[in-house]
């Protein structure tokens, strides 16, 4: 009898640990923080989202970390382009870039994995090799090589990780003002992200939004999507990463564009380290600008980089 006990004692302990795992599990996954919340905010998504072209299509692809949200538009000629938002943006930040992109190029924005937006995790963001991972299922999903991938903020930092650990699909990448990869985050960034994204009321949101922007205006409705994501969104995906030396040594032609007045680094030291460790770069600091860095400085800026790109095929 006491050995049939100890027995059901490990069965009910395996079960007990299996559940506990599985906690742990969710526990990793990016969601809203209830179902209301998860509906009004898709309201606002898909009303922003309007500010895009009436011919854009929408994509759902299936990968190891969950289901995927694209938007396409362009005219399919020229070599791709992806985009990839930073954190709390939702490819509607894109809106004001994809028309004058899309004249050139087929343009894919893509919703990021455990953040808000209409991808929906399903496998925790533990390392940056699984992000590295998850973009190459999206951009194979697509039937993409040769890509041009652009990012900004958070997005930047995912794109400059991509050229580092799985660069074989790239033939350029852009950085916007990347999070944290090349200089880290000032001293006063950390709290201000954190108080605002975490326990922070609205106004506190607002006012992080605005200090990002450094003079800059978001239309209205960005800021309340952005707003909604922070409050109503519990990201679990792992912070951006410091770039090691090593690493930047990519041999992916880099456009790499900085904001003058971009709270979140110091920009110089961030164009002056890109200049000495990354073998094919093109930096510039544009004047005035905060960390988002608006459509009309950087559309130019971009299409003449790819423009002029020698061909690798």
């Amino acid at each position: 009898m006491g050995h049939r006990m100890k027995l059901r004692g490990n069965k009910g302990g395996g079960q007990k640990l299996k559940m506990d795992r599985s906690v742990d599990m969710e526990k990793q996954i990016g969601r809203f923080v209830n179902s209301t919340a998860e509906v009004k905010f898709l309201e606002m998504y898909d009303e922003a989202m309007n500010r895009w072209p009436d011919s854009r299509r929408e994509l759902k692809l299936e990968t190891s970390f969950g289901r995927t949200h694209v938007h396409s538009y362009g005219n399919g000629k020229g070599d791709p382009i992806v985009l990839l938002h930073g954190a709390n943006g939702t490819s509607a930040s894109w809106a004001n870039n994809v028309v004058e992109l899309g004249e050139h190029h087929s343009v894919f924005a893509v919703d990021t994995i455990g953040d808000a937006g209409r991808s929906i995790q399903k496998a925790p963001i533990q390392h940056a090799e699984d992000y590295a991972a998850w973009l190459d299922e999206v951009l194979q999903g697509l039937g993409l090589k040769e890509v041009h991938l652009i990012g900004a903020s958070y997005g930047g930092w995912i794109t400059l990780n991509q050229a580092v650990h799985s660069p074989r699909l790239l033939q350029s990448i852009t950085l916007l003002d990347p999070a944290r990869a090349l200089a880290g985050l000032t001293y006063r960034a950390w709290p201000f992200m954190l108080w605002a994204s975490m326990i922070g009321p609205d106004f506190i949101r607002r006012a992080f939004i605005r200090w990002t922007d450094a003079g800059s205006l978001t239309e209205e409705n960005q800021t309340q999507l952005v707003v909604s994501a922070m409050r109503d969104y519990k990201m679990q995906r792992i912070p951006p990463q410091y770039v090691s030396d090593d690493e930047l040594r990519s041999k992916v032609p880099v456009l790499l564009l900085l904001g003058e007045k971009s709270p979140m680094h110091i920009s110089q030291r961030a164009a002056i380290r890109a200049k000495k460790l990354l073998q094919d770069v093109e930096v510039e600091i544009l004047p005035q600008a905060g960390h988002k860095l608006p459509a009309y400085l950087v559309n130019d800026r971009i299409l003449r980089f790819i423009k002029y790109l020698p061909k690798t095929s």
